[in-house]
């Protein structure tokens, strides 16, 4: 069984300490919804499952109270003041060196994180990036704060922020986790679905047992899978269908004159003609009346009479035989070629 950390233990006792300030009335009623906000966030930052209804005994230190270790925290160090106190007055005084600016500068950072935390929680936005901006300027070592302001872009909707600020904090630290989901939804957002994959897959190879970033994932897997269907259905636009303008050409569309001399070009076309002009079947063949229709037309007679359909022709028993006929002599009855 795995030892749960005093860290985890601890943001467990701050949200119950959070929450029963809420019932006993210490937070005012019209900062109640904003309170619960925060504490959602709190929560799933530290990846901590918590619920009023549900207390977890393993992680709760009840039937004590955060605030009463605090106190007795207080008097313990009180006690040992006093006492250091008593036993170094004895001693020759030293000079004490203030803390160094680097560690004043981490605590000034951590105070404005926490503001910043507080004000992206009333969802305000904007004065919470400032809060950040001023704690990466404090100690740019710290990949929460770009991480976090991260967050606050994308509820910007500010994408391309969001993204820098992720790879910001996975350069500060590249085992920090939830760099990788916010560096995941920023990409998503702006539509970047196969680079939200890999950011998703890096975070989910570093915390296999994210639930969050598992979710995620699938999802932009499955925007990526359908942006390519998508994709490739743009290419089969609707279209005519060209095998049989490609066997006749010259035929021209649906609803459109043949083109002549695309007809002549055509071998079977070109041998007809030929075998007209050498057996005299022309003749024959203009008496036929479709064909004389059809001839009337192309030389702009007939009143509103148009082109005659090919595929109508063609069903004209005596243009069947004379097709038949020019194209190498009455078919036998059992269809064979001569």
């Amino acid at each position: 069984m795995s030892t749960i950390e005093p860290k985890t233990k601890l943001v467990y006792a701050i949200l119950d300490f959070l929450n029963d300030s809420i019932k006993d009335g210490t937070i005012r009623a019209d900062d109640q919804e904003s309170m619960e906000v925060a504490m959602q966030c709190i929560s799933e930052s530290f990846s901590i499952d918590w619920s009023s209804d549900k207390p977890n005994s393993a992680l709760s230190v009840k039937p004590s109270s955060l605030l009463n270790i605090f106190e007795v925290f207080l008097n313990t160090q009180k006690k040992l003041s006093n006492s250091s106190s008593d036993s170094t007055s004895q001693l020759p005084q030293t000079s004490s060196s203030e803390p160094s600016t680097s560690e004043a500068s981490r605590k000034e950072a951590d105070t404005l994180k926490a503001a910043g935390n507080l004000l992206l929680s009333q969802r305000e936005y904007s004065a919470a990036i400032d809060k950040y901006t001023q704690a990466t300027k404090l100690d740019p070592t710290n990949p929460v704060y770009y991480s976090n302001r991260a967050a606050a872009h994308s509820q910007l909707g500010a994408h391309e922020e969001a993204v820098e600020d992720a790879l910001k904090a996975l350069e500060v630290d590249p085992g920090f986790v939830k760099a990788y989901s916010r560096l995941g939804h920023g990409y998503f957002s702006s539509g970047q679905y196969e680079k939200a994959v890999e950011a998703y897959e890096k975070g989910l190879e570093l915390e296999p047992d994210n639930d969050t970033i598992r979710k995620s994932l699938a999802t932009a897997r499955s925007k990526v899978k359908s942006s390519s269907s998508a994709s490739g259905a743009q290419d089969l636009t609707p279209g005519s269908n060209n095998s049989t303008r490609d066997s006749m050409p010259g035929l021209g569309g649906a609803g459109g004159m043949p083109d002549l001399a695309g007809l002549m070009n055509n071998p079977m076309m070109a041998q007809m003609a030929q075998s007209l002009m050498a057996n005299g079947g022309l003749e024959r063949m203009m008496q036929n009346p479709m064909v004389q229709q059809m001839m009337s037309s192309l030389g702009g007679a007939g009143g509103g009479g148009g082109m005659p359909d090919l595929s109508q022709l063609m069903n004209d028993p005596a243009a069947r035989e004379m097709a038949a006929n020019l194209m190498g002599g009455r078919p036998n009855s059992n269809n064979r070629q001569p």
